[in-house]
């Protein structure tokens, strides 16, 4: 049977994957309603410069420690640790030049929106997937 320290530590984790989950799907859903040469709206703005900020390459020898409480990125572990695994699974299709465009307001394409709504998309789908991960549930028993 787990501790209590143990279960409230998973806890925290399972909110901080449930909290990248709702961001990334806040920032989907106003993606969405943005066309070309609109302002992105503050928050979304926000959202778009952490996950460009995240995006940037680490060095070799900082690994994915190095982006721990990165001000202007995701700096939660989990956060990390879930925007490197989909950088991972997209490979070569890293949308920070296209996500970069949007945050600085040039002329950004309908293209350069579907890449980054594929990014929190995926950013959504991994996250919800740590959250839900059967492995955390069976601490609580």
């Amino acid at each position: 049977m787990p501790t209590l320290g143990v279960a409230m530590a998973h806890s925290g984790e399972r909110i901080n994957y449930l909290s990248l989950a709702l961001q990334a799907r806040s920032a989907i859903k106003r993606l969405s309603q943005l066309r070309p040469l609109d302002k992105p709206a503050a928050e979304l703005k926000s959202t778009l410069q952490a996950a460009l900020n995240s995006l940037v390459e680490t060095k070799a020898n900082e690994g994915l420690c190095g982006r721990l409480y990165d001000e202007g990125g995701f700096n939660r572990f989990e956060e990390i640790q879930t925007v490197e695994e989909v950088i991972r699974a997209l490979e070569k299709s890293n949308p920070r030049s296209e996500i970069g465009r949007i945050v600085a307001g040039e002329e950004y394409t309908e293209e350069d929106i579907r890449a980054a709504i594929r990014f929190f998309s995926a950013l959504e789908n991994r996250a919800l997937y740590h959250y839900d991960d059967p492995s955390l549930a069976e601490s609580y028993r």
